[in-house]
């Protein structure tokens, strides 16, 4: 093992201020590697792992005894077999236990080989993924108090990034723990009213769709001092594109092969 090999192996974790300075585009993998795993599940947050992103995104909800539960869909079915397991369609997660959505087999609709896989808690999902990666956990429901309560337990305030489309959630955030790095997910144009919302809530990130991306939406936050990152990047043109505008983060299904897009000529 040559030198830098050694150091690489052990070079400490970078918090997630440390990350945002770096001078690369960031490499953010969409629902763990959902090409090669179940999204949003303990597997493919492995899998994604594997190619060493320098952050991996999920979603949470709630249960209906408030766990927070990584899944995307407010309903069960698409990635559960809740129809057969309750007997109905359209079961919403926030109208389950735990208990009850431990029960739930995640893995089977996506590949019999990942029989048995469960949908995770997100504290379960900050163990796996914060000693190797940071974490970029988008909120699709519940309040602001019970995510800052488990970030604190878990010791992770600069391990994370909070993102959301609800932006008053974000600035509940933000008045409840000004030292949490969060951001702000959006679409569309990025027009003056946007842009003054965004100085005033005061983001460490956008997340923007990268349909609605150009050079000048791009410059137009960096002027604000943000970071902006693209969701969801799947093609290397595009990815390529957004990079020469000024494009800070790559949020892709193809954590495997955005580095490589980037590096081509």
């Amino acid at each position: 093992m040559s030198i830098d090999t050694a150091n690489a192996a052990h070079a400490p974790l970078l918090s997630v201020d440390e990350l945002l300075r770096l001078p690369k585009t960031l490499v953010i993998a969409h629902r763990g590697l959902p090409e090669a795993a179940p999204e949003n599940s303990l597997p493919g947050f492995a899998a994604a792992l594997d190619h060493k992103p320098d952050f991996v995104e999920l979603d949470y909800r709630h249960s209906s005894d408030g766990v927070l539960t990584v899944i995307h869909d407010e309903k069960l079915d698409r990635t559960t077999n809740s129809r057969t397991r309750f007997g109905q369609d359209g079961t919403p997660i926030g109208r389950k236990t735990a208990a009850e959505l431990r029960e739930l087999d995640a893995g089977t609709w996506f590949s019999p080989k990942f029989a048995g896989t469960r949908l995770p808690t997100l504290s379960e999902a900050i163990d796996l993924v914060c000693p190797k990666a940071g974490l970029m956990i988008e909120r699709k429901d519940g309040d602001a108090a019970a995510l800052v309560k488990l970030l604190n337990e878990k010791k992770v305030l600069d391990r994370v990034i909070v993102q959301a489309f609800d932006w008053s959630f974000i600035a509940e955030v933000r008045k409840l723990e000004p030292n949490l790095p969060t951001g702000l997910l959006g679409e569309r144009e990025l027009d003056a009213e946007k842009l003054a919302k965004i100085r005033e809530i005061a983001p460490r990130v956008i997340g923007w769709n990268q349909r609605d991306l150009d050079a000048a939406g791009i410059r137009a936050a960096h002027e604000l001092g943000v970071k902006v990152w693209s969701w969801t990047v799947n093609e290397p043109a595009r990815a390529r594109e957004l990079v020469a505008a000024g494009l800070d983060g790559l949020i892709t299904n193809r954590a495997d092969a955005a580095r490589a897009w980037l590096a081509e000529k």
